[in-house]
């Protein structure tokens, strides 16, 4: 009676989990499928900063990009970077002359930018320095590659509906995998649950700030940048912000290639254990849905085998579902990321992916301490960030 109990119990946990991967799948695959013809007009002034800390595999590359984007808007750029002794100064210094070359409002923008979130602080004080005013702000991580990339999916929406505040793109990774971390991040991201082309359609408060854009006057409308210096996540704070005044956040049709590389395991894991300290300290509602859902299938694989002995029949049905719901997840999540179709790739990405979510989980609970880029930064229960000073 009671293995029936638990059986009864665990199937329906699998078959939660099946019937959201299922959702979510269906849902970004609609969203995809009914996507509208988007044109920007050249009167539209798009203003597009790119904060810059650190020499970064491909920066050149990255940071040159803006040059092959797919717009018909006017763009102006500023590369954002802390001072000329930081070594992102002189990419930076040589992209904005290429731009330039090619009619493009591009400059080097030194912001002696002082706070516990620095990319903020770069943005808040790139803002503060413009002169021209724009329709649009677009903001893209210095390792993102726009080469391509359709600006427009971007920013029309923003035009279309003045309800939109803000527009982002899923990130996926397209960089060299040549440290042990950079494969394992790239499952997670084109071969998972948290793969954000999926999570993007089942959380619709969500916002990722690897490339986004939102128009100038929702950005006043939420007081700006400087009130979230002292924020981990500034996307998640920005999109909580612009839903309390009356704004929505899109997830565009397009993805957004990041050329990181070189990571470690450890690096990586860090990495994803700050994504999951933002959402303790900002959304702690949503931290028991890691385990639940996003890494279930390992859980739920080891308790249907323990289990297998008392109800056999239950205790397979969960193992099946389960195990039948995340191959379908990692298949759709690499075709949304633009991988071919591979069953030995997806079973990879299956195992590295929720390896890696389960080792950041467990980080971002032991501790509340992380390092980014050379700071240490903490983040207390109130969810205030700070910077540890030697």
């Amino acid at each position: 009676m009671i293995a029936t109990a638990l059986g009864i119990a665990l199937f329906g946990w699998s078959y939660a989990v099946a019937a959201t991967s299922v959702y979510g799948a269906g849902r970004a695959a609609w969203s995809r499928a009914r996507r509208a013809p988007a044109r920007v007009e050249a009167s539209t002034r798009v203003l597009v900063v790119r904060p810059c800390a650190g020499l970064e595999p491909e920066l050149d590359r990255t940071l040159m990009s803006l040059s092959g984007a797919l717009t018909g808007a006017t763009l102006a750029c500023r590369f954002a970077v802390h001072g000329p002794s930081d070594p992102a100064a002189m990419p930076a210094a040589r992209a904005a002359a290429a731009l330039r070359a090619k009619g493009v409002d591009a400059s080097l923008v030194f912001t002696a930018a002082d706070a516990p979130n620095h990319k903020v602080a770069q943005i808040e004080a790139v803002l503060a320095r413009e002169r021209a005013s724009s329709d649009v702000l677009v903001v893209a991580d210095s390792d993102v590659d726009l080469t391509g990339f359709e600006l427009d999916a971007l920013v029309a929406p923003l035009l279309a509906d003045a309800t939109v505040g803000a527009v982002w793109a899923p990130p996926i990774e397209a960089g060299a995998a040549s440290g042990s971390g950079d494969r394992a991040s790239r499952a997670l991201l084109a071969g998972s649950l948290h793969a954000f082309t999926l999570l993007g359609a089942l959380d619709g408060g969500g916002l990722v700030g690897k490339l986004f854009a939102v128009t100038s006057d929702a950005v006043g409308a939420v007081g700006g940048f400087g009130g979230m210096t002292r924020v981990l996540g500034e996307d998640m704070e920005l999109a909580r912000r612009l839903r309390a005044a009356g704004r929505s956040v899109r997830v565009a049709p397009v993805v957004a290639r990041s050329l990181q590389t070189g990571r470690s395991w450890k690096s990586a894991v860090e990495r994803y254990a700050r994504w999951l300290t933002v959402v303790r300290a900002q959304r702690p509602h949503l931290l028991a849905s890691y385990p639940l859902l996003f890494f279930a299938t390992p859980l739920v694989v080891l308790a249907s085998l323990a289990l297998l002995p008392f109800s056999p029949a239950l205790a397979l049905a969960s193992l099946g579902l389960a195990l039948a719901s995340r191959l379908l997840v990692a298949a759709t999540a690499r075709a949304f990321a633009g991988e071919r179709f591979s069953p030995r790739a997806s079973l990879i990405d299956v195992v590295l992916a929720d390896a890696l979510l389960v080792a950041a989980f467990a980080r971002a609970l032991a501790s509340r301490k992380f390092t980014w880029r050379g700071r240490t930064l903490t983040v207390d229960r109130r969810g205030a960030l700070s910077e540890e000073t030697a």
